[in-house]
């Protein structure tokens, strides 16, 4: 029920490093990029195991607040951050610059989580752990109710900044924040060198479970602005920031038995039930297991006690059985040959470690699809959750995503715990689903290989999903970003009959098939004035923003890369371009002031040759 925001910049996530190994690496590319003979400035952080969000100041006044979503979009939260006493309402230090926009860590001490929970004793369920407690304070529509939990905050970082020049991280945390009355992180630290950062890293992981608050890490980070923008980012993570994270928590515990479980593409996974035992503050009753061979190459055995981890202190597998402890009473896991849900045998194909069920009619790949379709980063249909699905499979006969588009209220309201208001709630999500871009409708349909960015990248270029379906393989493998094994997916897909009639019943439903402002009769991206082209951009435009920029330069066929190479095809260049200027003039690629690239917009390369 909570609106949504698009993040003036895209909040992105950290790329993990689990060992001393993979920092040198990251190290080395960092220096790699670097001008040779120069000392690259780190900052190391606390890797705060809360929640993160957006903070907007407007001329020095909090006006809006949000959860980081899918990083391109989150909800808005701000009148519950509003409860929160480290938040000020204005900034201090007289400071009114038009826009200042935070990255922030919500979170709970420990301590304070403890108290809570002693607090609600007999009222209710207990908190698992104090991330968990934390988001769902935030996600709260009332917020007196978040007022009641004893939330935190640190500011690590910003994001997009107007009237003030980019700081480093140093300036942030030892001027800016202490002087806006904002909390600057609790443990911040510069290093030179890889044997600083991992030295830093071992006394930290030591006194890690003496910290008043969670941690699962370390955050490196490049602390020199002009090295950042060369680095640049991936579609979903900085090149210049990392997450060092600690080793998993373990423990050991019985395993009671192995159940099997069929994904929405058919793969058959096993899951370890276990006796219920606490990890790293949360309670793990099931845990991955892999696939048959995994089980049979680690001599795992039914009622063996099993030392289980919470990889990334995140999902729990596993590790290996505790041959020492056993009683003679264990037993090894057979595999079935049918799918245990819908009773078809199972497929085990040569060559390949998962085995799958062929049955696309099996009910658990069916919601399976549904619950991917309709998930947040799909076409995000609120209300629409795992329980609720299945009573749609089993009472109602859905069986594919166009189905949903046919519900009525009446058979909604007469489900189990809906009523008629959630049902017309239900209905208007469903409704509004139909106007979802098209990289979120070829997300959604489940394509093998095909993830958020790689539907993305099919959307930019083709804009119509019909375009998309008869593209084929050797075609879509021209695309940047798509290689043999995606095309061949995409190809396969569309090929199938049962696809070709889903996306039939989608259109008739009403559902968008193309992105806005490109109709029929629109040139196909070969066709788009700056199709082919490749550009770069640095430096601040006064005119447009970055991301104004970019939008506009897709729009019309071309594409925007973070580095300078011999295949640019133009270097925009604003105000304090730095060094992909320099590179772009001795590559002899071709410059654009920000009027030049006006014009290109406008008229197409022509009117830069002209």
């Amino acid at each position: 029920a909570l609106p949504t925001v698009r993040h003036r910049t895209p909040m992105l996530s950290l790329e993990n490093v689990m060992n001393d190994e993979e920092l040198r690496e990251w190290l080395a590319r960092i220096q790699k990029a670097a001008p040779e003979g120069a000392s690259v400035p780190f900052s190391v952080e606390h890797k705060m195991d809360g929640v993160a969000v957006s903070l907007i100041y407007e001329y020095g006044v909090f006006s809006m607040g949000a959860t980081r979503g899918d990083g391109t979009e989150g909800e808005v939260i701000t009148d519950n951050l509003r409860t929160i006493r480290a938040i000020p309402a204005r900034l201090g230090g007289g400071a009114e610059p038009p826009l200042v926009e935070l990255r922030g860590e919500v979170f709970m001490s420990i301590r304070a989580f403890a108290e809570m929970n002693a607090r609600r004793g007999g009222e209710g369920r207990l908190f698992a752990n104090p991330r968990n407690a934390t988001a769902g304070a935030l996600r709260q529509l009332d917020p007196r109710i978040t007022a009641e939990r004893p939330l935190e905050i640190v500011i690590y970082g910003t994001g997009a900044l107007e009237g003030l020049p980019q700081p480093t991280q140093d300036t942030l945390f030892r001027e800016l924040l202490p002087r806006w009355g904002l909390p600057a992180p609790r443990f911040y630290r510069r290093a030179a060198n890889p044997g600083e950062i991992l030295d830093t890293y071992r006394r930290t992981q030591a006194e890690r479970d003496g910290l008043p608050y969670e941690i699962d890490g370390l955050v490196i980070k490049v602390d020199d602005l002009e090295l950042r923008q060369r680095l640049g980012a991936r579609s979903r993570s900085p090149r210049w920031a990392v997450a060092f994270k600690f080793p998993a928590r373990q423990a050991t515990t019985r395993l009671l038995d192995v159940e099997l479980q069929v994904g929405r593409t058919g793969a058959i996974t096993p899951v370890a039930n276990l006796e219920p035992v606490p990890i790293g503050g949360v309670t793990v009753a099931r845990a991955t297991l892999h696939n048959p061979k995994e089980i049979e190459r680690k001599g795992i055995l039914i009622g063996d006690t099993v030392l289980v981890q919470r990889a990334g202190d995140v999902i729990p597998e596993v590790l290996q059985a505790v041959a020492s402890r056993r009683t003679g009473s264990e037993r090894p896991f057979r595999m079935p040959r049918d799918c245990p849900s819908c009773g078809h045998e199972i497929h085990f194909p040569e060559g390949e470690i998962v085995p799958y069920c062929p049955n696309i009619l099996c009910p658990a790949q069916v919601m399976g699809r549904l619950r991917h379709f309709a998930g947040r980063r799909a076409m995000d249909i609120d209300g629409l959750g795992e329980k609720l699905i299945e009573q749609l499979v089993e009472e109602e006969g859905v069986a594919t995503p166009s189905d949903l588009y046919h519900l009525s209220l009446e058979r909604l309201a007469a489900l189990d715990r809906m009523g008629e208001k959630s049902a017309r709630n239900l209905l208007a999500a469903i409704d509004r689903s139909k106007e979802r871009p098209l990289a979120r409708l070829i997300h959604a349909l489940g394509i093998r290989n095909v993830g958020e960015h790689v539907a993305a990248v099919l959307a930019r270029h083709y804009r119509d999903l019909d375009r998309v379906a008869a593209a084929g393989a050797a075609e879509l493998e021209t695309l940047h970003e798509v290689g043999p094994t995606i095309a061949g997916a995409v190809a396969e897909h569309f090929a199938r009959e049962e696809t070709q009639r889903e996306i039939a019943a989608l259109r008739a439903a009403g559902v968008r098939m193309r992105d806005e402002g490109v109709g029929a009769d629109s040139p196909p991206p070969e066709g788009l004035p700056l199709a082919g082209l490749t550009f770069v951009l640095t430096g601040t435009l006064s005119r447009l923003s970055r991301d104004e920029a970019a939008a506009a330069i897709e729009a019309r066929g071309g594409r925007v890369a973070s580095a300078v190479s011999k295949r640019t095809s133009y270097v925009v260049a604003g105000d304090s371009p730095g060094t992909k200027l320099a590179k772009a003039e001795k590559l002899g690629v071709r410059i654009l002031d920000e009027f030049g690239l006006e014009a290109l917009l406008a008229e197409g390369p022509r009117a830069k040759e002209e």
